[in-house]
């Protein structure tokens, strides 16, 4: 009887230490959100007293993202030529120099170091689409294990072109983007820049807070000579440089900057800016 009232006071001491505990990670949390709410009202003052608006609804952190390794999945390519060129068996032959040259019975695909990707579709009547090319685009990409955003659609007399950005577990890539072209209903082409790997290696990086990366742009456009009066939106992602014949990949983390002039990639490590086109 004893040990029981021994044990239940023991219990009873660790759920007032746990939900102390509880409150105190709480109002910690609280504190550094507002801190951060702070840091990031004020560095908006700041670039607006410079004439630069931000439109704050339109910025993300980058707090998940770093810096990643990620190397070439020949296994993962097959099977997305497979999806694309079947029915029929899908044979791939390596041209030499990170090219790989894969055939079916629907067409063949070309794929190059760092997920640059050409693909020819057979002419063959029978492959006929009759629901809305948009959603076809978009399952056939599924299909081919691709997480895919549409950004786009042209429409030029019978050609129509839709385009997707890939994102890489649930994060856009900047970098890859997609063309699935079609002639009068018929899957005519596919192009564009891929990664088929679904892993990769984090490096080392700390990755720039909000406010410090606001900054960071507004020092950098004016040492490159750029002006702009508003930064519409700041989007994190990656942003894919090759890295070897054999096909590695390094992902950056990166912003990108859209403002009332152009848009840039801001990289959200070193800082460093990068202007893209004019809008």
């Amino acid at each position: 009887m004893e040990w029981q009232k021994l044990k239940n006071i023991i219990i009873l001491i660790l759920l007032v230490v746990n939900g102390f505990l509880l409150v105190l990670a709480g109002s910690r949390r609280k504190e550094a959100e507002s801190y951060e709410r702070t840091a990031l009202e004020q560095t908006v003052q700041v670039l607006e007293r410079g004439g630069i608006t931000v439109d704050l609804s339109a910025c993300a952190p980058a707090a998940d993202l770093s810096p990643r390794s990620v190397e070439r999945d020949l296994a993962r390519e097959l099977q997305m030529a497979q999806a694309l060129l079947s029915p029929g068996e899908v044979r791939a032959e390596n041209q030499g120099g990170g090219l790989y040259l894969y055939q079916g019975g629907n067409g063949e695909l070309t794929v190059r170091s760092g997920g640059e990707l050409s693909a020819k579709m057979a002419d063959n009547p029978n492959q006929f689409i009759t629901e809305d090319l948009e959603r076809h685009a978009s399952k056939l990409l599924k299909r081919m294990g691709v997480d895919g955003e549409r950004i786009g659609v042209t429409e030029e007399g019978e050609w129509t072109r839709v385009r997707f950005r890939q994102r890489w577990n649930g994060v856009p890539v900047f970098s890859c983007e997609v063309e699935v072209v079609y002639y009068y209903n018929l899957l005519y082409s596919v192009q564009g820049t891929l990664l088929t790997a679904q892993t990769g290696t984090a490096e080392a990086g700390e990755i720039l807070a909000l406010p410090t990366a606001l900054m960071r742009f507004s020092e950098e456009i004016a040492a490159i000579g750029d002006v702009c009066t508003a930064i519409r939106s700041m989007e994190p992602g990656w942003r894919g440089t090759v890295q070897s014949l054999s096909g590695g990949v390094r992902l950056s983390p990166v912003w990108l900057v859209s403002t009332d002039t152009a848009k840039y990639y801001l990289d959200c490590v070193t800082g460093s800016l990068t202007r893209l086109t004019d809008q």
